[in-house]
């Protein structure tokens, strides 16, 4: 989380941008000049105290039992319906970790917020709990869309090919299906990703409507005034987020599980 931060910072706002998005070095480069390197951490404390991977991974261990008799015979839509289990507690447990960072990488956040605790306070007092819970459903059905995709993916690429029968030959496995399958979960859930930045980087004003109040309207409300490719921005630095951040994490999991098995998966 903390080497991919600026990363992601960039993919947060090129979600949240009504206009066209600059290239990533571009946007990079920009965001640094106007509010100094350290910008690029903004929201950095949520991103690394929130229990996605935790919740991902051992969700989806817990999940393939739940959908499969043989965990060890699965099948690939299994994997996929397994993944999509994982998303329900996933989403709950990091949600207000989502919003807080979501909030602090904003633009138009970057002098409304000094740090992530003071801007979870100031959720708190404005909005209440809810107000942590913004976009809940959007990021549930993202990972709802990614997880299923994700370790869908890597079951089937996995059966495409030999067991490795090292550590190094399963490490450097586990990267490229990691890869993969992060790539092509990532182009799977990027409308819901976008409705979810949307809908958590907006901050109510006494007096006035919110412009994104429930997933549907925001998703109305974007289509009419941006047109679909909208749900679709930031695709690139968003896979490069996935690409950096999701194999490693991937590798690391497997390592672990399999110290654990004794035995190379």
């Amino acid at each position: 989380a903390l080497a991919c931060h600026p990363v992601d910072v960039v993919k947060t706002q090129a979600h949240v941008n009504r206009g066209v998005n600059v290239p990533f070095t571009t946007a990079l480069r920009s965001q640094a000049a106007a509010h100094g390197v350290v910008s690029l951490y903004r929201g950095v404390l949520p991103a690394c105290l929130r229990p996605q991977a935790l919740c991902m991974y051992v969700g989806y261990e817990w999940s393939k039992k739940v959908v499969s008799r043989d965990v060890e015979a699965m099948t690939s839509a299994e994997a996929f319906g397994a993944g999509w289990l994982t998303a329900y507690a996933e989403s709950a447990c990091v949600t207000p970790f989502e919003t807080v960072k979501v909030r602090m990488q904003t633009k138009e956040n970057m002098g409304r917020y000094s740090s992530s605790i003071r801007c979870m306070r100031e959720i708190l007092r404005t909005e209440g709990l809810k107000g942590l819970y913004a976009g809940f459903w959007p990021t549930c059905l993202r990972n709802n869309v990614f997880n299923s995709c994700y370790f869908g993916s890597i079951h089937w690429c996995k059966q495409q090919l030999t067991t490795p029968q090292t550590f190094t030959e399963q490490a450097t496995q586990n990267i490229g299906v990691g890869v993969v399958a992060g790539l092509v979960a990532t182009a799977f859930k990027m409308p819901f990703d976008i409705l979810k930045s949307r809908m958590q980087g907006e901050v109510p004003v006494a007096g006035k409507p919110v412009e994104y109040p429930t997933m549907t309207r925001a998703f109305i409300r974007i289509l009419q005034t941006e047109g679909p490719t909208a749900f679709y921005k930031g695709t690139l630095v968003t896979s490069l987020r996935i690409t950096l951040g999701f194999p490693v994490s991937f590798v690391a999991f497997e390592a672990v599980a399999s110290m654990f098995e004794n035995k190379i998966r």
